[in-house]
């Protein structure tokens, strides 16, 4: 695909400010919790818009488009469920989340379920974070290759190098600036522009002219079934409800009043945006437009209704909206590694909470240190993240294997701590193992039996895994007498002490 000349200097002017606000952001990041949290200190614009920026990335964008164009306004299940996450976020525990005064969704489960789940927990996370980083780089490159009309793989090598540059510069002050423009990107382009200039189209007709002119069945918000619509619920909900990349944006508001505020409003702007998404799809099909593979549906469409310049703008908000999940997912990633295994299996730290209070033999802090740390992290998870987009070149299929493995394992015991009154420490890590087996059984026999319901991408690993993790924790939870207070409670220190 040709663009003017214009429209590939917006596209280039677009990553020259990424990575300038890499660069202007490595001043503010001095101390692991500016690296990590931001300080701790977001207003509710900026907190808002890195939540919404956070949520919608390219399986929104660049997939939720492919889905109009070829199932309609069914499509909307992509981001209509993580937007459900957010807001059920928002009702329940963002507030108390907030008081923490965490690092990682892992804290939580050591609180309740012991260090050994922590481990277990940590390893799920990495899973879950790295997989979903891979499909923002393979969003990314697809645009990127289309616009340039290179090879799909090194556009995904180019773009990812681009993001993991910005993240291991200035971590969380990286990520909040970079998404501040992505959010006003995304905004202006997908929901403003992109739905004036689609409609105007003469090809379209109007929105008289898009009811029209696409088949009836595109227009059945149930056209998936119940056990289509189920999937979409059951990958996203739970996996937004208890995503590390979620839970660290939400550690960087200020107040707790910020943090349900922000979360809920970003999960009504996630509704929106998919809609938004799903509608451009559709007028693609509308428009008698042939396109020989659903991920370049965006592109496609973008070229054909927007004038020059407005293209390379809305192409830069595709790219926008993949990188702002990359680059919290990779720092997401890399908070796990540093929080759950280094300060714990190397510093011997149960906690990352007081920075000033880890010195080292000649009492020196290690808060400059620990930083850079950090950064090497990150830069070798991108490293990895980046050859793993180049080897799996799927979007669905690692999200699925990202959701699949969070939402069928972890939420059940997290959830549980959250709304019980006494927990088994032994039913959390009982549930954990056992649903991990039951998710990772089922996706190998649904492989190696050629059954799609039970391989990535169907129902069944994430129905398994769920139900699997959801008895094991009530029968032992049941038979388990030595039952804690939960402890999510930022008064409390660290509760009962845990059974060996």
């Amino acid at each position: 695909m040709s663009l003017p000349a214009l429209d590939n200097a917006v596209i280039a002017a677009y990553f020259l400010v990424m990575i300038g606000i890499g660069v202007w952001s490595m001043r503010m990041a001095n101390t692991r919790e500016d690296y990590l949290v931001a300080g701790r200190r977001l207003s509710f614009p900026m907190f808002f818009a890195c939540m919404a920026a956070m949520a919608v990335g390219g399986a929104v964008t660049v997939g939720g488009t492919g889905k109009g164009y070829q199932d309609g306004i069914a499509g909307m299940w992509v981001g209509g469920s993580l937007g459900m996450g957010l807001i059920l976020l928002g009702m329940l525990i963002s507030s108390k989340l907030n008081r923490l005064r965490a690092l990682s969704i892992n804290e939580v489960i050591e609180r309740n379920y012991g260090p050994t789940a922590r481990v277990f927990g940590a390893v799920l996370t990495i899973i879950y974070t790295v997989a979903l980083s891979v499909v923002q780089v393979v969003a990314m490159g697809s645009i990127l290759a289309g616009i340039l009309g290179v090879d799909t793989r090194l556009a995904m090598v180019c773009a990812g190098l681009v993001v993991v540059f910005y993240t291991f510069l200035g971590g969380m002050w990286s990520v909040t600036m970079t998404d501040i423009v992505q959010f006003v990107i995304k905004t202006l382009g997908i929901m403003l522009i992109a739905p004036f200039f689609v409609l105007s189209d003469s090809r379209v007709g109007g929105l008289g002219g898009l009811i029209d002119k696409v088949p009836a069945s595109h227009w059945d918000l149930g056209s998936y079934g119940f056990t289509g619509t189920l999937y979409w619920i059951l990958l996203y909900v739970p996996g937004l409800v208890i995503g590390q990349d979620i839970w660290q944006r939400v550690f960087t508001a200020r107040n707790e009043r910020i943090a349900r505020t922000g979360t809920l409003a970003a999960g009504i702007y996630s509704v929106l945006y998919s809609f938004a998404a799903v509608l451009l799809g559709m007028a693609v099909l509308a428009a008698g437009i042939k396109v020989s593979k659903p991920g370049l549906v965006f592109e496609t469409g973008v070229v054909s209704f927007l004038p020059t310049g407005i293209a390379g703008l809305l192409l830069a908000a595709a790219m926008a909206a993949a990188m702002s999940v990359a680059s919290g997912t990779i720092l997401a990633a890399s908070t796990v590694v540093y929080n759950d295994l280094f300060l714990r299996f190397v510093r011997g730290q149960k906690h990352a909470e007081i920075e000033e209070a880890t010195v080292d033999a000649q009492g020196h802090t290690h808060a400059a240190h620990d930083v850079w740390i950090n950064r090497g992290i990150a830069l070798g998870i991108g490293v990895v993240i980046i050859a793993l987009a180049v080897v799996i070149e799927d979007i669905f299929k690692a999200l699925d294997l990202s959701y699949g493995f969070l939402s069928g394992c972890v939420f059940i015991p997290v959830f549980a701590a959250f709304v019980l009154k006494r927990v088994s420490p032994r039913a959390g890590l009982v549930s954990l193992a056992l649903s991990f087996l039951a998710v990772s059984a089922t996706m190998v026999y649904g492989a190696t039996s050629g059954k799609p319901d039970y391989s990535i991408g169907g129902n069944y690993p994430i129905m398994m895994g769920m139900a699997v993790g959801l008895i094991s924790y009530v029968v032992v939870h049941h038979l388990d007498h030595d039952k804690i207070v939960p402890n999510v409670d930022p008064d409390l220190a660290d509760g009962e002490e845990l059974p060996a």
